[in-house]
């Protein structure tokens, strides 16, 4: 008798959610781990990275995002961490990321490869692209006047009465070296003043170390996600790690060499559309995890929301981050916030921190159709306002 092949397991959308949440730190109610070093790596070995984004409409992105798993905790600690103890470094991860040190190999095969192939020859590269005389300027500044902010590449006094083209094309020009050489490994992010960026040179921050090889670094796309994901289709991880640019033929390589040294298991999710995949560590606990409880708001920003399809998928939430979008054609708002409830993403919040008067300004808010705000819903978005306005360090919250 020809024994019967067994196919892919299956597992319901409601356990793939929850492994999801899991994994991404938000299926316990905020606050109930402290944000400390070993928290703080866990997030990022999970996630893979924390995004980081220059609008400070309520936060930064970053500290948003810890805030939003670990509820208030003082920032000094979270850039000491990263600038001082180098638990983390900035780089490219998802877009301009926090990433952990651990993968540090890997973002130098990133540095090693720059720019891709895939950027030759395209007219707005040729338009970025700096000369390698501005290159060796830059790097002559930072090693002979130690760490310098991008603002120190713009004119000097001094310069502003040299009536000349060719300095300001010179200044201009630098400061996107300096751009460039961040890319490309020999220049840092070694710290940051009021968020901009505090340039140094590569050996003054980080010890000479080898560079993962160029599978382990293709590889990355896949396994990185899949950390964060838990399962996932192939449509849920592109773009979730962008640091590899990877084509679908590449991709498809990927998943395949990882399938066959079996790193990664294929996978059924009822009501999801083609193969899904897996770490196997991850299924062994799938069914152990409890529900996820709790209510929290989600930065625009936030590694649960890379993959827009997936939260589309598998929470049927539809969100679009409208900073993007022009001010009449914006739906619900500039800088809006999911409201996470529970395991479900229930609605949005347009929240205005103004600094110059200690107020936090709830602007709308936005249920999903068919969601029902119980008492016990009221009270929990209240309370996390409240803790919001706390950890923004505001006394006055106005609005609901």
């Amino acid at each position: 008798m020809t024994p019967t092949r067994r196919g892919p397991q299956k597992f319901a959308r409601e356990a793939v959610v929850r492994l999801w949440l899991h994994r991404q730190g938000l299926a316990r109610p905020r606050g109930s781990t402290c944000l400390d070093r070993r928290a703080f790596v866990d997030h990022l070995e999970r996630t893979g990275a924390l995004q980081l984004d220059s609008v400070n409409v309520v936060d930064r992105a970053h500290y948003l995002t810890l805030w939003s798993r670990f509820g208030p905790y003082d920032r000094s600690r979270v850039d000491r961490w990263v600038y001082g103890e180098r638990l983390a470094y900035e780089y490219w991860g998802h877009e301009a990321s926090i990433l952990p040190i651990s993968h540090l190999a890997l973002g130098r095969r990133r540095m090693r490869r720059f720019p891709p192939e895939s950027w030759s020859g395209r007219k707005w590269w040729s338009r970025y692209a700096t000369s390698t005389a501005s290159k060796r300027r830059v790097l002559r500044r930072l090693r002979a006047e130690g760490p310098l902010e991008s603002a120190d590449f713009a004119p000097q006094p001094a310069e502003r009465g040299e009536k000349t083209e060719s300095l300001a094309w010179r200044l201009h020009e630098d400061k996107r070296s300096l751009k460039l050489l961040w890319h490309d490994g020999r220049v840092v992010v070694s710290g940051r003043r009021h968020f901009r960026c505090i340039y140094d040179v590569a050996e003054r921050v980080h010890p000479d170390g080898p560079a993962a090889s160029l599978t382990e670094y293709h590889d990355s796309w896949l396994l990185i996600a899949l950390r964060g994901c838990g399962i996932a289709p192939e449509r849920h991880l592109v773009n979730y790690f962008t640091g590899p640019e990877l084509n679908a033929a590449e991709r498809r390589r990927v998943i395949a060499r990882n399938l066959r040294r079996k790193r990664i298991v294929e996978v059924e999710v009822e009501g999801l559309r083609g193969p899904c995949y897996a770490l196997p560590e991850h299924l062994e606990t799938i069914d152990d995890l409890p529900e996820p409880t709790g209510t929290t708001l989600i930065c625009p920003f936030d590694s649960l929301l890379w993959q827009r399809k997936r939260a589309a998928e598998l929470l049927d939430f539809h969100y679009t981050v409208e900073i993007y979008v022009p001010a009449a054609k914006r739906k619900y708002g500039y800088y809006v916030l999911p409201i996470l409830h529970d395991g479900r993403l229930v609605g949005r919040l347009d929240p205005k921190l103004h600094r110059d008067r200690g107020l936090l300004e709830i602007r709308a808010l936005h249920l999903e159709p068919g969601f029902a705000a119980t008492p016990e819903f009221r009270a929990a978005l209240g309370e996390t306002i409240a803790n919001l306005a706390d950890f923004l360090e505001v006394a006055k919250i106005l609005g609901l």
